[in-house]
């Protein structure tokens, strides 16, 4: 009896060295991924006609980030992160366009590596109209790949997007934006 009771009390006692042990070699789960960020002024642009008008009869084309989807995974050392987006945009032809065609560039940028080339890159789309149509979704990917410390402030990662602009452009959707909120 006495020595059953040793057995028990053994058993008992190897249990939490085991699960320490596991505790030990267990892997902590890796960062959560960076935040991606679209940009409240560059996530459209409406591209006129040379000349002074602006109005709906100037327009050639209007392109909007409508949506995104990434997905992130770490390498085993946990020393860099892979990242995918998918990027989609609304392309709609404007009533000046003659060409059926839309040429426009959107960014991709990390500040904390800034000013360095790394720290942002621009990618050319092209949106090609066929017949009469006059609207189109675009979807673009971007693979992205970031150099991180062993225990990263992944705040410091952020990933901003949008539609490079010129400074027109920029205080053309700045104006809009201000217009919306006075009606």
């Amino acid at each position: 009896m006495q020595r059953r009771y040793l057995q028990s009390c053994a058993v008992v006692a190897i249990i939490p060295l085991l699960s320490a042990c596991g505790a030990f070699g267990s892997k902590t789960p890796p960062p959560r991924c960076p935040e991606v960020l679209l940009l409240k002024h560059a996530n459209s642009v409406t591209y006129f006609k040379p000349g002074p008008g602006r109005d709906i009869t100037d327009v050639l084309a209007t392109i909007a980030i409508t949506d995104f989807r990434g997905e992130c995974e770490y390498n085993r050392k946990r020393t860099s992160a892979k990242i995918t987006l998918n990027v989609i945009f609304d392309v709609r032809r404007g009533p000046a366009d003659r060409r059926k065609s839309a040429d426009f560039r959107y960014f991709v940028a990390i500040p904390k590596f800034h000013p360095a080339p790394q720290g942002k890159s621009i990618f050319p789309l092209q949106a090609k109209f066929q017949g009469n149509q006059t609207r189109l979704n675009l979807i673009d990917e971007v693979r992205l790949e970031i150099p991180m410390p062993p225990r990263p402030k992944i705040d410091e990662y952020s990933i901003y997007m949008g539609i490079q602009l010129t400074p027109q452009q920029l205080e053309y959707n700045q104006s809009q934006a201000n217009r919306t909120l006075r009606r």
